[in-house]
């Protein structure tokens, strides 16, 4: 005989609330899967030990809350889950279609769930655009991944958004002073990584060519770097090798080389002439290249060149002359997404700036088709809200 753990008919009112409860239970923790058949309301009645109507009724109640469906002269089975709300992520983005922004946004979508949508927000890395999106957004948007411009006119609009709870994952950039989530780069030690290669080498007047922004946090850590490095060389004053040029989404690549051969021939000719080149991304790198063809100079040989691959696209194969620094930014943005998750699932952590190292591929290695990685792994610094 079958056991009856709760007697008889006479506490009905009581039993189906039982009977309810426990198939619930056994339902949410995963022991009845969607589409599992369930005993008949005879059998359930027989199991208990009630009679069939509050059976019935128990069955009722979990119809009602939608975890089991009944067919007609079939019989009864777990429901399927509702499909989850949509949810609606906005990258707020200076350009989509040039790396690294491009490989950000597919490290992103990858992370995300299916009913998570991603809405693209293309700022052209204009502060306006970028302010009248991040308002926009803050309305429309239930989290927000941004690759900042750092434009200080946009950090107290930063501010209200986060001071609403809005949540706010940066990626690349750090906007100075403002307590989100930050997914980067480890600029400063990545570039670290490679100039001390440098120095190592027997360079002493390095140059650095650099866009002139640099209230930008990728920016001013590398140039931060350059100049601990040169510092270490006994250089005082650095300004006769650096070269600051207006933002390269700003001015005609043309006009850029130009300005960068210009610089190259000056610092080849002067009477302590610079023997390497600290380039803040691949744009520069190409425009030095370029140079260096023009005025006939070897590469390595007579100049070597240390750049940050920010532009994979530009890439040919006399890039295996020039040291790369490889941000990992598929990861990042990967990393970036799955914060943003936690923060719109309501998780209450303190904010942090989570960074990385770039990977520092010397040229004479890339010649010969190996590699130096120096790392891949993330690194967690809480910074805390005030």
């Amino acid at each position: 005989m079958k056991e009856k753990p709760y007697g008889n008919c006479a506490m009905s009112s009581v039993k189906w609330k039982q009977i309810a409860h426990d198939i619930r239970a056994r339902i949410e923790c995963g022991e009845l899967p969607p589409g599992t058949p369930l005993p008949s309301e005879s059998e359930l009645a027989e199991q208990y030990g009630v009679c069939r109507v509050t059976a019935h009724r128990a069955m009722s109640e979990l119809q009602r809350l939608g975890l089991v469906v009944r067919k007609r002269k079939v019989g009864t089975f777990v429901a399927e889950p509702p499909p989850a709300k949509p949810v609606l992520v906005a990258a707020v983005f200076p350009f989509m279609h040039e790396y690294p922004q491009v490989e950000y946004l597919r490290g992103i979508r990858s992370a995300l769930p299916d009913h998570y949508n991603l809405l693209l927000c293309e700022t052209r890395n204009d502060p306006h655009l970028e302010a009248q999106y991040l308002r926009r957004m803050h309305h429309e948007a239930d989290g927000i991944i941004c690759y900042p411009t750092c434009d200080p006119k946009n950090k107290s609009l930063l501010h209200r958004i986060l001071d609403t709870g809005k949540p706010v994952v940066c990626v690349d950039r750090h906007p100075q002073g403002i307590p989100c989530d930050v997914v980067m780069t480890d600029n400063y030690q990545s570039a670290l990584t490679g100039l001390h290669y440098l120095a190592e080498n027997g360079h002493r007047a390095i140059a650095h060519f650099t866009d002139n922004a640099l209230y930008v946090s990728s920016i001013r850590e590398r140039y931060e770097a350059y100049l601990q490095v040169m510092r270490e060389l006994g250089w005082d004053d650095v300004q006769p090798l650096v070269r600051l040029f207006p933002m390269h989404e700003s001015v005609k690549l043309d006009y850029l080389a130009q300005a960068v051969h210009d610089a190259l021939f000056t610092l080849m000719h002067q009477p302590n002439p610079i023997s390497a080149v600290f380039c803040l991304h691949d744009y520069y790198m190409v425009a030095v290249l370029e140079a260096c063809d023009r005025i006939g100079i070897s590469v390595p040989e007579d100049l070597e060149v240390l750049s940050f691959a920010d532009a994979p696209p530009l890439m040919t194969r006399v890039t295996r002359s020039v040291h790369r620094l490889v941000q990992q930014v598929y990861e990042m943005g990967r990393t970036a997404a799955i914060r943003l998750q936690r923060r719109i699932n309501g998780e209450v952590v303190p904010s942090e700036v989570i960074t990385t190292l770039a990977s520092f591929y010397p040229a004479e290695r890339n010649a010969q088709g190996g590699r130096k990685v120096v790392s891949q792994t993330l690194s967690y610094d809480k910074e805390e809200k005030p």
